[in-house]
């Protein structure tokens, strides 16, 4: 189903497939086409990708460019695979992939601008999975955890300054006892038609439901319902049964089917 990619990852790749976070499903790339290249081919230079390292890029348009994106791999068996398509060619990006076997996987965003200013997977075997039409200002993220999955769901917005880590950074310890007390990184998952505000931090976040909104400058820690509002240092709910529309007019028809709901 995915070229390059292997077995083990595919399968991960496709348990991400879930209407909550994505309408891709295992048959939607069926009917493409997929180029595959290496990091310094001088058609991945074509595509605006530069890559120091070893990495496979998979594109399923290799004529679409995709904006300008660096990339840094230390490891092996890395790819990134893009399903390009309708790409407008918005996405600016820096991309460190630290670990082997790990897999950096972009749906069809078609013009939406993505702008991922620091992108950093530090461990091995991790997938981060965006969403078709994901928009983001400038979010970064830092990866760690062997098998560790980042997935942001379809149509998220995620605006400027946004920061997402899975981890503690730095191992915490009890004094008294040596004990190693930090939790262990997690899963980080964004469910469909979710907004990140303005310079909102996502600090070891299992999973964000539908619809919902966080509020500038939250500090967000583990789970959040769907279509609530949470703000507030440490984030807190606000608002519940609300969510948010691209159009300042109000949510469209197809918005709110998202999120489950019917037209009003």
């Amino acid at each position: 189903m995915y070229p390059g990619i292997s077995s083990d990852a595919e399968q991960r790749l496709l348990g991400l497939l879930d209407p909550a976070i994505t309408d891709l499903v295992a048959t939607s790339l069926d009917d493409c086409t997929f180029a595959i290249f290496s990091g310094g081919d001088a058609e991945v230079q074509a595509l605006g990708i530069t890559v120091q390292g070893e990495m496979t890029i998979v594109v399923t348009d290799p004529d679409r460019p995709l904006g300008n994106i660096r990339i840094q791999c230390g490891g092996k068996n890395a790819v990134l695979f893009v399903d390009n398509r309708t790409w407008g060619g918005n996405m600016y990006a820096s991309i460190r992939v630290l670990g082997s076997d790990s897999v950096v996987f972009f749906a069809d965003i078609g013009d939406a601008y993505v702008s991922l200013p620091d992108i950093y997977l530090r461990s091995h075997g991790q997938i981060l999975f965006w969403g078709k039409g994901a928009s983001a200002v400038g979010c970064s993220m830092e990866i760690d955890g062997t098998g560790a999955t980042v997935a942001i769901g379809d149509d998220a917005l995620i605006s400027g300054g946004v920061w997402i880590r899975n981890h503690d950074m730095h191992a915490i310890h009890d004094l008294s006892t040596g004990a190693q007390i930090g939790r262990p990184a997690v899963d980080t998952v964004l469910e469909r038609h979710v907004w990140l505000g303005q310079d909102a931090m996502l600090l070891q976040v299992e999973r964000i439901g539908m619809g919902a909104i966080i509020g500038a400058r939250s500090l967000l820690k583990g789970r959040v319902q769907p279509r609530v509002a949470m703000a507030g240092t440490p984030a807190r709910l606000i608002r519940q049964d609300v969510s948010w529309g691209r159009d300042l007019e109000g949510m469209t028809a197809a918005e709110r089917a998202s999120i489950g709901l019917p037209p009003l």
